[in-house]
C-alpha cells in the first residue's frame, strides 16, 4: 500500500509540474543533494494578520538591487510559504524555482515582512496563446524588507487585504493553493529574485535562484536569508531587459 501511495504521489507531481510552463523533459524529484526523495513538511496554520493600505512603491531602475542593510534594521522572520502536508523538489524545468505540491485550498503565507508589488486576481492564461506573463494564473509578488522579491502563483484565491502597496507580515495568510494558469494539478510555484523592475519583468520574477535551500531552512525554523545569493546572481546577470528566447 505504501508503494502504491508513493507511486500515485509521484505521478500527480509529474502531472502538476509538467504543465507549469515547462518544455523540458527533466525529471522531477531528482535531487541536487544526496537524497532523491521529495522534501515533505507539515505546518500548523498561522493566524491572518491585518494588512495596511500604504501607497504603492515607486518603480525603480532595472539596476535596483537587494539591500543587505535592510536585514540589520531588525531581525527578519522567515516562514515556510505553505500550510499543510506538501512536497517539493530540488530541481525545476528551464529556470530555478520550486513547485510545492499540496492540496487545493491549503493556505499560502507571506514568507517574510514586506510590501505587495503585484496582485493578479484574474486567470488570463490560454493554452492556445501560452503567453509567459499569464502562465502563473492568480499570483502575488512581494518585495521583502530584506530587498528580495518573492513570487507565488497558481493560486485559487487571493486574500482581499492583499492589495498593491499593502504591508504584510511573515506568516500572514495571503491566498489559497489552486491550479490556475498553466497547471494541471494544485501546487504553489514559488520564485525568489532581485526586485529589478519590480513589475512587468515576469521572466525574472518567476525565479532567479533555487528556493529549496531556503525552504528547507524555513521548514526547520531557521531564518536563512537569500540576500547574499540574490546579490551574487544580480552581480553576474544584472537585470535582463526582456524574456529569454523561447520563454
Amino acid at each position: 500500500m505504501r508503494k502504491f501511495v508513493a507511486g500515485v504521489t509521484a505521478m500527480m507531481t509529474a502531472l502538476a509540474l509538467a504543465a507549469c510552463g515547462g518544455k523540458s523533459d527533466e525529471p522531477y524529484f531528482v535531487s541536487q543533494g544526496s537524497s532523491a526523495a521529495p522534501v515533505t513538511t507539515s505546518d500548523a496554520p498561522a493566524p491572518a494578520l491585518e494588512a495596511t493600505g500604504s501607497a504603492p512603491p515607486a518603480a525603480t531602475p532595472s539596476s535596483a538591487s537587494p539591500s543587505p542593510s535592510a536585514t540589520t534594521k531588525k531581525n527578519l522572520k522567515y516562514v515556510f510559504p505553505v500550510v499543510g502536508n506538501n512536497s517539493y523538489a530540488r530541481t525545476h524545468h528551464d529556470y530555478p524555482a520550486s513547485d510545492i505540491i499540496t492540496n487545493c485550498g491549503n493556505t499560502v503565507r507571506a514568507v517574510t515582512d514586506g510590501t505587495i508589488l503585484v496582485v493578479n486576481r484574474v486567470d488570463r492564461w490560454k493554452a492556445s496563446v501560452n503567453a509567459g506573463d499569464t502562465r502563473g494564473g492568480l499570483s502575488i509578488s512581494l518585495l521583502g524588507d530584506d530587498g528580495v522579491r518573492y513570487y507565488g502563483s497558481h493560486l485559487s484565491k487571493i486574500d482581499a487585504k492583499v492589495q498593491v502597496g499593502a504591508r504584510v507580515t511573515a506568516g500572514q495568510t495571503i491566498g489559497k493553493i489552486g491550479d490556475t494558469g498553466d497547471a494541471s494539478a494544485c501546487h504553489l510555484h514559488f520564485g525568489i529574485s532581485p526586485p529589478c523592475a519590480k513589475v512587468g519583468d515576469w521572466w525574472t520574477q518567476r525565479g532567479a535562484i533555487y528556493p529549496w535551500p531556503y525552504l528547507d531552512a524555513w521548514k526547520a525554523g531557521t531564518n536563512k536569508s537569500p540576500v547574499a545569493a540574490i546579490k551574487k546572481w544580480q552581480t553576474a546577470n544584472g537585470c535582463p531587459k526582456k524574456a529569454p528566447a523561447g520563454a
